[in-house]
């Protein structure tokens, strides 16, 4: 899907469900009834699980502090990520961190 490999290629950017609607040629209602209908999730839900894919990615690497790695991986914040982390891991980034591989 165009929009999954637009999603993917653009996490650190602000994506919002009229722009993504408009990469899919559909209204904001139509893209995110279908977005639901081929990936069980909301367009919101799957940029925010992709980004702390990526932010777990660069916490295991350990070469950047968790706000600059927030950034990275297109949270407004820390606080933004470790809230979203929390919610979808159970564990803090830091304590995400601090685990052994």
């Amino acid at each position: 899907m165009r929009v999954i490999e637009y999603i993917n290629e653009h996490l650190g950017d602000e994506l919002n469900l009229v722009e993504l609607s408009k990469i899919a040629k559909l209204s904001p209602h139509h893209f995110a009834t279908a977005f639901r209908a081929s990936t069980g999730i909301s367009p919101h839900r799957y940029v925010i699980e992709r980004r702390i894919d990526r932010a777990r990615d660069l916490l295991r690497q350990k070469d950047k502090t968790i706000s600059e790695i927030a950034l990275a991986a297109g949270f407004s914040s820390q606080s933004h990520l470790t809230a979203n982390f929390h919610r979808t891991t159970g564990v803090t980034p830091r304590k995400f961190r601090e685990c052994p591989d």
